[in-house]
C-alpha cells in the first residue's frame, strides 16, 4: 500500500511539475496555450486614452469578445481624436447616432481575421487577406519628417505599427478607414484621368457587364449539412464551404496622357486605332458599326481590357509566383480570360531582368505593357482597375507569339469564382481545403455523386503552382476550358498519381482520349518507364527515357516546380525528377478556330481525381520544346 501511495505521490508530484512548466511557456502547441501578453480586447480596453471610443464600438457589436478569445487577427485601431473627427464629418455628435449596422460595417472594416499582418510584410497594393466586411486594404507609402510613413487607403496615416498582442498585432491609426461604396464603374467615372476610356465604355454599354457585387441566393449555412466539412488537427487538412459566392471585375485603363502620346485624343480617334488593330485579326467582322456589337471593333477594343475577376496587382503574378513550388530560375506564366471573345492576356515574369507582372511580353521585340508604378489597386465594391503604361490590344503579333509557344494552364485559372472569392493568390495555406458545392462555378457541370474541391496552396503537394482541383466519388464532371488559339497542338494533363486516386475515362469535345487513364500508377510503374534524369549513365539528362515514356502517352513533370513538404521524399528536388508527378499525353487535335472547348472527365473505378494543369503545345515546337 505504501508502495503505491509513493507512486501516486510521484505521480502528482511530475503532474504539477509539467503544469508548472506549461505556465512557464508562452505557446505549447495548438490546445495548450497560456497567455503571458494582453489579448487584443483587453489591451484596447486598458488604454481609454486612445481607444475607448474604439472600445465602445467594438462592445456595442459584440466584436469585443471575440478580440477577448482564440484566434489570430489584424487589427487597425482608430484613435479617439480620428473616430470624433469622423463623427463631425458625418455629421453625427457620438456613437448613439449610428444605427448597429454602420456601427458593426464601421468595426468590421478595421479587423482582418485569421491573419496577423506585420509591418514588415506591407508592400504597396492590396494587403492579401479581406476585411471582416469583405474589403481589401491598400497600403501605401508616404514620405514623412522622420521618414516613409504607411497610408492605408491612400489617405488614412499609420500612428503606430507593430503593437503585438497574444492574438495578433494592433496598428494604430489617425483616421477611420472609409472605403469606398462605389461600384467599379463608378470609380473609372469619378477619375479625371480616363476620361476618354470612360466614354468608350459606356458608349459601348460594356458598363453593363460589371454591375453584379454578390450571389445573394448562395448561403453557406443552407447547404453544408449536405457536405463533410472538418477539421483534422493531426493531419492539417481543413475542410470548409466558401462563405460567400461574390462576383468582381478588373479593368486595365490608359490614362488620357497614354492615349495622346500615341496620337489619340478623342472617340474618333480611338475607334480609328481599335479599326486598324482588329480588322487586320477579324476581317469578316470589319463591316459590323453597332459598337455594341461583341464582334465591333471598337468594342472588341475596349472589351479586352475589362476581366471577370477581381485581380490586386500583387495577384496577376506576384503572389501565384510567390510560393515555395516555383524554381525562380525559370520564368512563370499565367493566362487571363478578358470579356473580349476569343482573346487572353498573357502576363508573365521575366527573370533576367528582374521583372514581374509583364503584359503580352513579345520576345522578339521585348515589348510589353506595365502597371502604372503609382497607380494601381484603385478599389471600389465589386472590382479593381489598375493604370497601364501603353495601349494594350489583341493584336497580330501577339496572336503568333502566343501560337508559337507551350501554353501551360493552372487548372484554378479556369474559374473566376475561386479569384472572386478571395481564394486563388492567397499564398500557401497549410491543408486548406474548399468545397466548390454544385452550381457555384458556371463553366463546370459536375454529377450529384462529385466532390469537388480547391486545395489553395500547401508546401506539401508537388503542385504547379501549388494549387489543385481534386474530386472525389464516381465523379462525372464537365469543365469549359479558357480560349486557345486556333491551331494544331498535343495536349497534356498534368497531375500527381498515388494509391488513393481512382481510375478515369477522359474526353476532349466529347471524343474519349484513349483508354482510362489510372491516377494509382505511380511513374515507376513498368507501364509509364520513368528513371531518373542522371539515373543511367548513358541517358545522363533523361532524354531517352523522355522519348520512350512519352511513347507510351507519358511525360515526367517539369524541371520549373518541386513540393517542399513532407510528403515527398524528392522535396528538394524538381517535379522532372518526382515520380510522384506525371503528365498525360491526351491526344493531338486540330483547332480550326480560337475558342474554348470542353474537358470531361468521368470515373471508372471509384477514388480520388486530382488536376493540377493543362498543357497545350504546338506540334512544330514539340522537338525543341524544352524540360521547364
Amino acid at each position: 500500500m505504501r508502495s503505491v501511495l509513493l507512486n501516486l505521490w510521484v505521480y502528482v508530484f511530475l503532474l504539477m511539475i509539467l503544469v508548472s512548466s506549461c505556465y512557464d511557456q508562452d505557446d505549447v502547441g495548438e490546445f495548450y496555450t497560456t497567455f503571458t501578453e494582453e489579448l487584443m480586447g483587453g489591451y484596447l480596453t486598458d488604454r481609454p486614452d486612445k481607444y475607448s471610443e474604439f472600445s465602445r464600438m467594438l462592445d456595442t457589436t459584440r466584436v469585443l469578445s471575440l478580440l477577448n478569445a482564440y484566434g489570430k487577427y489584424t487589427c487597425f485601431a482608430p484613435t479617439n481624436e480620428a473616430i470624433y473627427d469622423y463623427y463631425r464629418i458625418k455629421g453625427k455628435n457620438s456613437l448613439s447616432d449610428f444605427d448597429l449596422d454602420t456601427i458593426k460595417k464601421i468595426v468590421y472594416d478595421h479587423i482582418i481575421e485569421d491573419y496577423v499582418i506585420m509591418q514588415e510584410e506591407f508592400s504597396e497594393g492590396r494587403l492579401g487577406s479581406l476585411t471582416m466586411s469583405d474589403r481589401y486594404l491598400t497600403i501605401g507609402f508616404d514620405a514623412g519628417e522622420k521618414g516613409l510613413v504607411v497610408v492605408v487607403n491612400q489617405e488614412v496615416p499609420v500612428l503606430e505599427l507593430d503593437n503585438e498582442v497574444h492574438n495578433g498585432v494592433i496598428h494604430t491609426i489617425g483616421k477611420v478607414i472609409n472605403p469606398t461604396e462605389y461600384s467599379l464603374v463608378e470609380t473609372i467615372a469619378k477619375d479625371p484621368k480616363f476620361k476618354l476610356f470612360n466614354s468608350a465604355l459606356i458608349e459601348t454599354k460594356l458598363y453593363e457587364q460589371m454591375t453584379l457585387n454578390e450571389d445573394l441566393s448562395y448561403d453557406k449555412n443552407a447547404i453544408k449539412g449536405g457536405y463533410e466539412l472538418y477539421n483534422t488537427w493531426r493531419l492539417g487538412t481543413y475542410i470548409d464551404l466558401p462563405e460567400k459566392r461574390k462576383f468582381g471585375y478588373t479593368a486595365l485603363i490608359e490614362s488620357d496622357s497614354v492615349f495622346a502620346e500615341n496620337g489619340i485624343f478623342n472617340i474618333d480617334d480611338l475607334k480609328a486605332y481599335a479599326k486598324k488593330v482588329y480588322d487586320e485579326i477579324y476581317p469578316e467582322d470589319a463591316h459590323i458599326e453597332d459598337v455594341t456589337d461583341p464582334r465591333n471593333s471598337f468594342n472588341r477594343f475596349v472589351a479586352y481590357h475589362l476581366i471577370n475577376k477581381q485581380i490586386s496587382a500583387s495577384k496577376f503574378i506576384k503572389d501565384i509566383d510567390n510560393t515555395l513550388h516555383s524554381i525562380k530560375t525559370y520564368d512563370m506564366f499565367d493566362y487571363i480570360e478578358p470579356m473580349c471573345p476569343g482573346s487572353l492576356i498573357e502576363v508573365r515574369t521575366h527573370r533576367s531582368t528582374n521583372r514581374t507582372t509583364l503584359f503580352n511580353y513579345l520576345s522578339e521585340t521585348g515589348k510589353c505593357i506595365q502597371l502604372s508604378d503609382d497607380n494601381f489597386d484603385n478599389d471600389a465594391i465589386n472590382g479593381v482597375f489598375h493604370e497601364i503604361d501603353g495601349i494594350l490590344t489583341y493584336n497580330k503579333s501577339l496572336i503568333s507569339e502566343l501560337s508559337g509557344k507551350r501554353l501551360r494552364y493552372d487548372a484554378a485559372s479556369f474559374f473566376p469564382e475561386i479569384t472572386n472569392n478571395n481564394m486563388r493568390g492567397r499564398g500557401t495555406q497549410t491543408g486548406l481545403r474548399y468545397i466548390l458545392p454544385y452550381g457555384y462555378v458556371d463553366r463546370l457541370w459536375t454529377s450529384e455523386g462529385t466532390t469537388l474541391y480547391y486545395y489553395l496552396p500547401d508546401d506539401r503537394l508537388a503542385d504547379y503552382q501549388g494549387d489543385e482541383i481534386f474530386l472525389m466519388g464516381m465523379y462525372d464532371f464537365e469543365m469549359i476550358t479558357p480560349v486557345v488559339p486556333k491551331g494544331a497542338y498535343e495536349i497534356r494533363m498534368g497531375y500527381q498519381p498515388n494509391g488513393g486516386r481512382g481510375v478515369a475515362q477522359l474526353y476532349w469535345d466529347g471524343l474519349p482520349c484513349g483508354i482510362p487513364l489510372d491516377l494509382r500508377i505511380l511513374a515507376t510503374d513498368a507501364k509509364v518507364g520513368f528513371e531518373a534524369p542522371g539515373e543511367d549513365p548513358s541517358d545522363p539528362n533523361g532524354f531517352e527515357n523522355d522519348k520512350m515514356m512519352h511513347n507510351r502517352g507519358y511525360m515526367k513533370g517539369p524541371a520549373s516546380f518541386r513540393s517542399n513538404g513532407d510528403w515527398y521524399a524528392d522535396s528538394e528536388s524538381s517535379a522532372r525528377n518526382s515520380i510522384t508527378c506525371l503528365r498525360r499525353v491526351l491526344g493531338i487535335y486540330t483547332f480550326d478556330e480560337t475558342t474554348v472547348h470542353k474537358f470531361t472527365v468521368r470515373a471508372v473505378r471509384e477514388g480520388q481525381f486530382q488536376l493540377d494543369y493543362l498543357e497545350f503545345v504546338p506540334i512544330e515546337i514539340l522537338e525543341r520544346e524544352g524540360i521547364e
